[in-house]
């Protein structure tokens, strides 16, 4: 035992001698140069996620669509999602169904508020409740951009939105040339010879701008052309834009004044193919030179539409360029999400009215 204490006693002394010693004989440790200099500034820690080095600005359209089976409607709606994946600005479409319900859009509208959207697309449902959609975007800090369905002036210049559309008389105005046409070259048209056009004429929706305007302005314009006209029904022939109602309201007009119809106007292609199926069913407008054929005159030039033309079931349409709507509304749209002035750097002018982008018609004829 005194041994071991003893041997444990020496290495304790040894160890102190290491430790304390500093003569001629000690080791002296080298010392570690410091890091070379560098001009090169020390680089930040890693990002897990680094930005793409072409990243794009990237916003988010809240689309507020009136009825997403309208025909025409729906050639927009191609277009929107058409330019915006085009766009070198990222967009994110939330684009809604209104169903034709004010009440159910005005829900639409809140809950696009709530995911604070950076701009609110409007085809309203009814024109008329434009107002309320405009304050309360304006009330959320996010603009509005009203398309194709037209709001009353007064509410762009309250809310400071723009329109984007076409100017509905051009519509109707097109429909009484083309019709004027027709009876300048077919003489045969007037079938009981009285040198008067008697026509219907099929409205789209009651106090909907468009339809008034298609309206009002072809019969105008047909009688500016020097055509006598008188309706037969006296007033429009409301069908709500849709060819099932067209149908079986004219079926029941043929039914009381076959052989008494010279001409039909109609407010869209929707409601002259319903016009065109009535006619059908009573041996009317089967094919080209038929000798049983009444002109019907239609708006929008959708697919269908033209290939009522193309097989002479169908005499004229006025084109409203869907696709053309659909590219102003990307580009104008990204600006004022952007914040940026709305038509800058794009091919679009303010239109006299100072608060709307005219799309124009073209007619289209066999």
């Amino acid at each position: 035992m005194k041994k071991i204490l003893f041997i444990g006693i020496s290495l304790l002394l040894v160890l102190s001698l290491v430790a304390c010693g500093g003569g001629d004989n000690a080791a002296t440790p080298t010392p570690t140069p410091p890091p070379a200099a560098t001009d090169a500034p020390t680089p930040p820690p890693a990002d897990d996620n680094p930005p793409p080095a072409d990243e794009t600005e990237a916003v988010t359209f809240g689309v507020l669509i009136y009825k997403y089976d309208d025909t025409y409607i729906s050639t927009v709606r191609a277009a929107i999602d058409k330019y915006a994946n085009e766009s070198s600005v990222s967009i994110l479409l939330d684009m809604q169904d209104g169903q034709g319900d004010q009440a159910k859009q005005n829900d639409q509208l809140d809950v696009l508020i709530e995911k604070n959207v950076d701009v609110i697309v409007i085809n309203a449902v009814d024109a008329g409740s434009a107002q309320g959609l405009a304050d309360k975007a304006v009330a959320a800090g996010i603009p509005a951009v009203f398309f194709n369905r037209e709001p009353d002036k007064s509410v762009m210049e309250s809310s400071g939105s723009i329109f984007i559309g076409t100017t509905a008389s051009e519509a109707g105005v097109m429909q009484g040339d083309l019709l004027a046409d027709l009876w300048e070259k077919n003489p045969a048209y007037d079938l009981n010879k009285d040198g008067t056009c008697q026509f219907v004429v099929f409205k789209g929706e009651p106090g909907n701008p468009e339809a008034e305007a298609r309206t009002e302005f072809s019969i105008k314009q047909a009688e500016a052309r020097g055509m006598k006209m008188e309706n037969i029904q006296r007033e429009p022939v409301v069908a709500n834009w849709a060819t099932d109602q067209a149908q079986s309201q004219m079926e029941a007009i043929l039914g009381a004044n076959e052989g008494k119809i010279e001409a039909v106007f109609c407010n869209n292609d929707d409601m002259a193919l319903g016009v065109i199926a009535a006619l059908n069913g009573v041996g009317y407008n089967t094919e080209a030179g038929s000798e049983k054929w009444i002109p019907v005159i239609g708006v929008d030039a959708t697919d269908a539409g033209l290939e009522a033309i193309n097989t002479g079931k169908m005499a004229a349409t006025v084109k409203q360029d869907g696709d053309a709507m659909g590219k102003a509304v990307v580009a104008i749209a990204t600006n004022a999400a952007l914040g940026k002035p709305v038509l800058e750097g794009t091919e679009y002018v303010l239109a006299d009215d100072g608060v709307s982008v005219r799309i124009p018609y073209a007619p289209v004829q066999q």
